[in-house]
């Protein structure tokens, strides 16, 4: 019962940091991740976890590199590999004996092979953390390749380094001649064993082929068992399964593909539950590094044996160590590449190298493997490895969460893509010349102005995405205010009996419908508290209120042309209310975003006025609905045929596009339909 507690809280968690993200924007995900592990490692429920690094290593870390290997710009990762190698191998190397001998120094008490080994642990740089601080930012492709393909080999080269450490702290004996011919040994068989498994696999394959039985649940499980079988392959070879790993999902990547509907169906399949499986994984990296700071922590803090502020100084001096070698190493790797004077001018480049190498989960994962006894006695000092180690790790996390954007070249940004603007607005001119002169029956006019309204929505949905991280946070609070400023006016028409109950149901439908396009969008402070906070205060103060609004969500039947004309009217005043906010703001928000969401309201009041906006709104759950919407993808993907005819995008491009129409026909169709709602209809009222 116990396990299953833990995976109930661990995903709780894991959402929560999710959400967190959106409301703080600003704060990288994995540094919430890491500070929800530490209040997690304070429960009992997080004291209960036991840590097991070979289970993480093998579990979370073997998987997660399979991917990255699966996913990752193989040739432009080779063309650096001279960098790669250089940092992934020697790198680590010199970590060992640098950090081990400093910390030797630091703390005499402490066995020279111990303090070797906690060098090797913080040896590799953590791949997942690197690609979190850096996907918001203008990164040179060069040094992200580096960083990238470092990831994926240093784990393997720490941790055979810090096994031979270990082996020489347990039997007092080292031989450098012997390490490297392992470690040499050890790479070589964890290749070995990655090609191995991608052999036997695609062999797999070929026989389920020839006996027809394809599938893509069966396929999809193949390629799920992928890393932990050439991980557990390479253990049987006593060689590195973190290699084996990542070899298995390059060569997984590099594999023949066959273009047919069968393999085009189990790619889509392939991509979504990876992106799940490996957002959970990174996920529980940083959980797990918060638990174990919380766990490490107390007993050192506690102990009398060392002084918390020596040993704090004794952090800082080797977290800016390892800075400072890594730089140092890649100034030489430059040096030796390029020469003294080209060195000079790849300064900036060299920074990024050095900040980009944090430390991260792969680092506390091998100082666990560390042996509590040793030859039968007691090892005490393991303790405050693991939370020196712990420490190090965090404090490096925040030192290039700190400078990595002040080195980048600023936030990535989306280049408008007007070419699709283009697309879209002509659908929506052809649907609206069909209303206009084509002898359509009213419940036919609804669906294609909803289908007009959907297209407009996907128009913004592209205006949004270029926006930088601070005017979408804007754009996102200005429609939290919206929102808000139109519940207030709902409930206080429906206090003032201005609105039945049928009204006031397909109004907060409106309103509902209006907030799903916001979640969408980068979620501030401002606007949590404008959507959920006030929401769950009405809730509080306005219960009878809200159980009613339950009640009606609940409940189908007929609107008449009474319902709506009271909607309408309300509507109407909010919209003043609305318009007269947006324009007292003007001085508070971008001008441009004021006249956008301006224009967009009066946009609604005159649908409202003329051609019946809660209408479209309701007739979205009519068959006839689909219909229109699949005629909107026709025009859609014919518009995209003339404009490459015309070669006004290209082929690839015009590709692009109708993969998203595939998609969005391919939703449409599964949708099932509910039955009509005869909304426009009169009721014989008693």
């Amino acid at each position: 019962m116990l396990l299953i507690e833990i995976i109930i809280f661990l995903a709780i968690t894991i959402t929560l940091s999710n959400v967190l993200a959106k409301v703080l924007p600003t704060v990288p995900m994995f540094m919430i991740q890491i500070v929800l592990g530490i209040l997690l490692g304070l429960t009992e429920i997080g004291r209960s976890i036991n840590f097991q690094p070979e289970v993480f290593l093998v579990m979370i870390i073997a998987p997660l590199l399979f991917h990255e290997g699966e996913t990752a710009d193989i040739p432009a990762i080779l063309e650096h590999y001279g960098a790669i190698i250089f940092l992934a191998f020697g790198g680590v190397i010199l970590t060992l004996f640098s950090i081990g001998l400093v910390t030797h120094q630091l703390l005499p008490t402490l066995p020279l092979a111990a303090c070797l080994a906690f060098g090797a642990a913080l040896g590799p740089t953590d791949a997942v953390a690197v690609k979190s601080l850096a996907q918001r930012l203008r990164m040179p492709g060069a040094v992200m390749h580096i960083l990238e393909g470092e990831g994926l080999l240093n784990d393997a080269s720490g941790v055979t380094a810090f096994q031979f450490a270990v082996a020489a702290l347990v039997t007092g004996q080292f031989s450098a001649a012997d390490a490297s011919f392992s470690l040499l040994t050890s790479t070589l068989g964890g290749v070995l064993a990655g090609v191995i498994v991608v052999y036997v696999k695609r062999q797999l394959v070929q026989l389920i082929e020839r006996i027809s039985a394809k599938d893509i649940t069966g396929y999809l499980l193949i390629e799920l068992t992928l890393p932990f079988l050439a991980y557990l392959a390479a253990e049987l070879l006593h060689s590195s399964g973190i290699i084996a790993a990542v070899v298995c999902g390059v060569l997984e990547s590099r594999g023949f593909r066959k273009i047919t509907l069968f393999d085009a169906e189990l790619s889509n399949v392939k991509e979504t539950t990876w992106q799940t499986i490996s957002f959970t994984l990174n996920a529980l990296v940083f959980l797990f590094l918060g638990i174990e700071l919380s766990q490490v922590f107390s007993p050192i803090w506690n102990s009398r044996t060392y002084s918390n502020v020596h040993l704090f100084l004794i952090i800082g001096v080797l977290t800016a160590l390892l800075f400072i070698i890594r730089y140092l190493f890649i100034t030489l790797f430059y040096l030796i590449t390029k020469g003294f004077k080209l060195t000079r001018q790849y300064f900036r480049e060299r920074l990024i190298l050095t900040v980009g190498g944090v430390k991260g989960t792969v680092s506390i994962a091998t100082i666990f493997i560390l042996p509590t006894t040793i030859n039968g006695m007691d090892f005490p000092e393991r303790s405050l490895l693991l939370f020196m180690t712990a420490c190090v790790t965090f404090l490096s996390l925040i030192v290039g969460m700190i400078l990595l954007p002040l080195l980048a070249d600023g936030e990535k940004e989306v280049a408008p893509n007007f070419r699709q603007a283009q697309i879209y607005q002509q659908v929506i001119e052809t649907l609206r010349n069909g209303i206009e002169t084509e002898q359509l029956s009213e419940k036919e006019i609804f669906a294609t102005q909803a289908v007009i309204t959907n297209y407009q929505e996907r128009i913004q949905e592209l205006y949004t995405e270029t926006m930088s991280k601070s005017v979408q946070q804007e754009f996102q609070e200005i429609q939290a205010l919206i929102i808000s400023v139109e519940r207030d006016g709902l409930d206080e028409s429906y206090r003032r009996q201005l609105i039945d109950q049928e009204g006031y149901r397909m109004y907060y439908r409106f309103v509902a419908r209006f907030q799903q396009t916001v979640s969408r969008q980068i979620l501030s402070f401002i606007g949590f508290w404008l959507i959920f906070v006030r929401r769950f205060l009405r809730v509080v103060f306005h219960p009878l209120l809200f159980w009613k609004r339950r009640r009606f969500n609940q409940r189908t039947g007929l609107f008449d042309r009474q319902d709506l004309s009271m909607v309408k009217k309300v509507f109407l005043r909010n919209s003043q209310t609305v318009l007269s906010s947006l324009d007292n703001l003007r001085d508070v928000y971008d001008e441009e975003l004021i006249d956008f969401f301006i224009a967009e309201r009066e946009n609604l009041m005159d649908q409202v006025k003329k051609r019946g906006l809660i209408g479209t709104l309701f007739i979205q759950q009519d068959p006839m609905y689909t219909k229109e919407l699949l005629r909107g993808y026709y025009l859609e993907r014919k518009v995209i045929d003339e404009y490459e005819s015309t070669e006004e995008i290209s082929t690839f491009e015009a590709n692009n596009y109708r993969h998203r129409v595939n998609l969005l026909e391919s939703y449409t169709m599964r949708q099932p339909s509910d039955p009509p709602l005869r909304f426009i209809a009169k009721k014989n009222k008693k």
